[in-house]
């Protein structure tokens, strides 16, 4: 089996992915848009720490989904996998530019939404709370 990504087709699909996964945000999407612009490789991905953390919770869990399932059914999935590797490739590879910029936009938009929901609300925390007034105040911020 040859790696799909390896071919020029390959190499323009991993280009989508990789500006659709940085418009997710997060520590995959913060690498990914590193690597879009140039700075980083796709090969150093498992030797940053966040992205490696942010893998191995989600492998984890898509385990034990693919543990739950039957065996017949984990057996199939298996002996499609690699056909279904090549077609995400090609439809990745050949997706316009203007389907790719909505789709980023709207993978934007989720993941905005997604962080809006995780973060605490000034009014959703307790008035006595410690860190009271932290939460909105940059990273950096001298203090």
């Amino acid at each position: 089996m040859d790696n799909p990504f390896e071919t020029e087709q390959g190499q323009r699909a991993r280009q989508t992915m990789l500006r659709l996964l940085a418009a997710t945000g997060g520590p995959s999407g913060d690498f990914a848009a590193e690597v879009v612009a140039g700075r980083r490789q796709p090969h150093e991905l498992l030797a940053h720490g966040p992205v490696r953390e942010e893998l191995l919770v989600q492998a984890q869990g898509l385990s034990r989904l693919i543990d739950a399932l039957p065996a017949e059914v984990r057996q199939r999935l298996a002996a499609e996998a690699w056909a279904g590797l090549e077609q995400q490739v090609a439809e990745l590879a050949t997706m316009d530019a203007e389907t790719v910029e909505a789709t980023e936009d709207g993978l934007r938009e989720l993941a905005a939404r997604a962080a809006d929901r995780e973060s605490p609300a000034a009014a959703d925390r307790d008035p006595g709370d410690d860190d009271d007034g932290w939460y909105d105040r940059p990273y950096l911020e001298q203090v």
